[in-house]
């Protein structure tokens, strides 16, 4: 004898879904690996859509259903161009943080500049990526800091690796310039980082594209305001 629970005329929906869901997984890495040029766009604006939300109502707050709706779809047609919520969390984030890592690299390699110079670049690079690539910079300063650093998924454990790297890459900068004697030494390089990348990460609490100021603008400033205080006698 079949017992219900065996008996594929008595799963209800829930076979359906899964099957259904299946389908679609198999449908999107399809997609996916042919680059449709229109698909490619949608999913492009799920990204936009998605981190425009979790910067209005937070990453724990929006929910598929939410970015499916803006973007004038259902639920399961979403899932044909993405997996998860946090797979566009991923894609909201990763990308900038990438380019800003390469670019940093880019400046280590260029051996005719001086480490404070290499400083400077890669903070008015920083300011400008953050206005360039709004709101998606938005979400990694407020969401990714502590909402990634508490997973345990894999590329968790990778985006919270390439964030100490990038760390370290700034802390390098600084060392290098103290060394040299760019920069005053009297001050711990740590210290000099929070002081210096914390008033670029603070700016996502006042700072919008098409206000008063440019990204440019506003990073020159404050790197004015800094080099003031922390340029040594002999290079000031």
């Amino acid at each position: 004898m079949t017992l219900p629970g065996n008996n594929p005329r008595w799963r209800g929906s829930g076979a359906f879904t899964m099957g259904k869901v299946s389908n679609i997984s198999q449908r999107r890495r399809s997609a996916q690996t042919v680059g449709s040029a229109d698909y490619a766009a949608k999913r492009e604006e799920l990204v936009r859509i998605a981190a425009r939300l979790f910067k209005e109502q937070g990453y724990q707050s929006t929910k598929l259903a939410d970015i499916a709706r803006e973007a004038g779809l259902d639920r399961a047609t979403v899932y044909y161009y993405v997996g998860s919520k946090e797979e566009l969390f991923r894609e909201t984030v990763e990308g900038v943080l990438d380019v800003n890592m390469a670019a940093a690299e880019r400046l280590i390699a260029d051996r005719s500049l001086s480490w404070r110079d290499r400083l400077h670049s890669i903070y008015v690079t920083l300011m400008v990526s953050y206005e360039e690539n709004y709101p998606a910079t938005f979400v990694y300063i407020q969401e990714q800091m502590h909402q990634v650093g508490g997973e345990e998924t894999i590329w968790a454990q990778e985006i919270m690796k390439k964030t100490r790297a990038f760390d370290q890459t700034l802390i390098r900068f600084i060392r290098e310039a103290i060394g040299s004697g760019e920069l005053r030494a009297d001050i711990p390089p740590r210290l000099v980082e929070n002081a210096l990348f914390g008033m670029l990460n603070w700016t996502h609490r006042w700072f919008t594209p098409g206000g008063p100021m440019t990204g440019l603008e506003v990073a020159e400033a404050f790197w004015s305001i800094f080099i003031d205080g922390m340029g040594s006698k002999e290079t000031a």
